[in-house]
């Protein structure tokens, strides 16, 4: 093989990069396997409510594909942990042994991870009103939105995929984390909610600020500063951590 040195950083990460997609089908596969669950689950209906108006009484479903959002959300938090654990870095390590492109390639794959999940869980709503539309015996009601202009499912999806992104690296930075120690992956969350509980307590409303300064922001270039920032300071702090580690036992 090869020497690292002779390759380069970039053509080494580039290679492990095209290694792993091909040796992490499972985790697209499971993508879609979340996604047409959380699609089954929506189609009852999501909201159910009634109400009445000149003597008439009204019920009503809204269908929303809020389910396939928490679905791929979870998705990408729990395997970029996956990616972090001591099997799934030997394996790496098989194929080139140098922990900063093991890092990088990890990070990026996580990007196309995202990249895949947020586009298919914004077009799954056209999915969704095509399942309510032909095979849901109900009298449907198409208002003004059911029809979605593409600039607007373009935002929808480059917002979908700046969310699993900072999840991923959230999920990918608390992987590294456990693995300094066998008993950090039992402490952690104890310790996380006790100093977010403590947070709250000395400074009240800061989850509803931070919720706002993530969430909040209609201008595009501030979101997307916010949230790919936030993520390169996770994946950057997940590196520097992950060096500590031993590149294998």
């Amino acid at each position: 093989m090869m020497s690292l040195n002779r390759m380069g950083l970039g053509t080494v990460v580039a290679k492990q990069l095209q290694y792993k997609i091909k040796a992490y089908y499972g985790v697209f596969s499971s993508l879609v396997l979340v996604q047409v669950i959380a699609l089954l689950l929506s189609v009852g209906g999501s909201v159910f409510s009634g109400t009445t108006i000149y003597g008439l009484s009204l019920d009503y479903t809204t269908y929303m594909t809020t389910n396939v959002i928490a679905f791929t959300i979870l998705w990408i938090f729990i395997h970029a942990i996956i990616m972090t654990t001591k099997t799934e870095r030997e394996n790496s390590f098989s194929f080139v042994s140098n922990q900063l492109s093991n890092n990088i390639s990890n990070c990026t794959f996580l990007i196309v991870a995202s990249i895949a999940g947020g586009i298919t869980a914004i077009l799954s709503g056209y999915l969704l009103r095509v399942i309510v539309y032909f095979f849901i015996d109900i009298d449907l009601l198409i208002g003004t939105e059911f029809y979605y202009p593409p600039g607007e499912v373009f935002q929808g999806i480059v917002a979908m995929i700046c969310y699993l992104i900072l999840i991923g690296s959230v999920g990918y930075l608390l992987g590294v984390i456990t693995q300094l120690h066998r008993m950090l992956p039992v402490l952690l969350p104890f310790v996380l909610a006790g100093i977010l509980i403590a947070l709250e307590r000395i400074f009240p409303g800061s989850f509803m600020a931070i919720g706002e300064y993530y969430f909040q922001e209609t201008n595009v270039f501030p979101f997307l500063f916010k949230f790919i920032g936030s993520a390169v300071i996770c994946f950057a702090v997940a590196i520097l951590i992950s060096s500590r580690l031993e590149v294998r036992k």
